[in-house]
Parts: structure tokens; C-alpha cells; sequence
């Protein structure tokens, strides 16, 4: 954080859903949203976050460029249907998966996207519902060049890293790339899981920009 004789305080980069004050203490710039039932506001766009002490205003100014994913892009994406032999899925932001998984950048808005039957695994399969269902969170690459873009999650590192419990509602965990297991019920339902599902840090910071940012 620095400080200017203007009384402009920079709090520096910041992605959507990251906090940059209270309500009692600042009102709402451009580039922010109030979190009314927490009392906060929040970035909503990737930027350099400032907090202007004299007119009590806090915003973000957003990077300049807006970035777009394409072909190639491993992206985070949420399943929205499950229709026949294809998944209906929304495009949320853009990851990089090696050496480490790390979260890249929010879109300003979701992509439509599909998976169709031969791009969700290198194997025979005969109920789709066995590797996505509705509001899974999943990993995958864009293997066309424009949007509704079609997704593929055949390589082990895709696949689903947030999944809810359809028994009580509870995160599940990881249990190995074909099931993942309820920590509260021990209900155990079959996914095409993606061997990253294990890394906690990205479940975190999915929950937090994605989750959050739907609300």
C-alpha cells in the first residue's frame, strides 16, 4: 500500500471479489459492487484498487486491455445442462494448469460453451450424468476459435474441481479421477474429476472469484 500527498491510497492489484473496504467507511467508486449482506465492497473487475481518503470513494480502475480466452485457453467453466449427448457449460475465467495451477484473470462477462459426447474422455461412455451434472465447477481447454466455444476435458488434468453433494448439499472431495466422495454424509457420486481437484489453493480461489461473483 502507498500513500500520496493527494490522499490517494493504492491498495494495489486486485481480482473481482477481493475487498477494498466497508460501506460505513467509503461509498462505492467505479469498478466496485456492494456486498450488502456482508457490509463490503468488492472489486468487480481485474485493476489497481485505490481508496480516495478525502472524498471517502473507493474504485478500481481496471486493466485497459480487456482479455479474452481462444483457442488453446484452459479455462474455468460452470455446467449449466446436461442434454443428450452434450454438457451446456458457462465460461467464467481463464487458468493456467502447469508447472502449478494458478488463477489468470475474471472475464467481464461468461462465454457459452459445449462439450460434446467425444470430447469429455478418452473412453466409451453410456451415461453422460456419470462424469457432469448441473452446477459442477470443471477445468477444460477451448478447442475452437470463437465463442459459444466447444470445450474438450479428455486429458486427466480436466474435469470437475467443485462439486455440491446432490444428497445434502455439502462441498465434496476428491476421491480419485472417476468418484468424489461427500465429507459430510459419505454419499460417494461418480465425475470425470480433474487430478487438480486435490489442490486446495484452487478451490479457494474459484470459490472466491467464481461463486462469489455470481451472487
Amino acid at each position: 500500500m502507498s500513500y500520496s500527498s493527494a490522499g490517494l491510497v493504492e491498495k494495489g492489484r486486485v481480482m473481482p471479489g477481493d475487498v477494498l473496504a466497508t460501506i460505513e467507511e467509503f461509498l462505492p467508486g467505479e469498478g466496485v459492487y456492494v456486498d450488502g449482506e456482508r457490509g463490503l465492497i468488492r472489486a468487480a473487475a481485474p485493476g489497481v484498487a485505490y481508496l480516495d481518503m478525502s472524498r471517502r470513494v473507493a474504485y478500481v480502475k481496471p486493466h485497459k486491455k480487456p482479455q479474452t480466452p481462444g483457442l488453446g485457453s484452459e479455462v474455468a467453466a460452470l455446467v449449466t445442462g446436461v442434454r443428450g449427448d452434450l454438457v451446456v457449460a458457462e465460461v467464467y475465467g481463464v487458468v493456467r494448469l502447469s508447472p502449478k495451477p494458478s488463477w489468470l484473470y475474471e472475464l467481464p462477462s461468461p462465454y457459452s460453451a459445449a462439450i460434446p459426447i467425444s470430447q469429455i474422455a478418452d473412453e466409451y461412455i453410456k451415461n453422460i450424468e456419470d462424469y457432469y451434472r448441473v452446477s459442477d465447477w470443471i477445468l477444460a481447454k477451448i478447442v475452437s476459435r470463437t465463442p459459444p466455444f466447444t470445450l474438450s476435458t479428455v486429458e486427466p488434468k480436466y474435469g470437475v474441481v467443485y462439486a455440491m453433494c446432490s444428497r445434502c448439499g455439502a462441498v465434496m472431495e476428491f476421491q480419485s479421477e472417476r468418484s468424489m466422495k461427500c465429507p459430510r454424509c459419505g454419499n460417494v457420486e461418480k465425475r470425470k474429476v480433474s487430478i487438480h481437484a486435490r489442490s486446495r489453493l484452487l478451490r479457494i480461489r474459484l470459490v472466491r472469484n467464481l461463486v462469489v461473483y455470481r451472487r
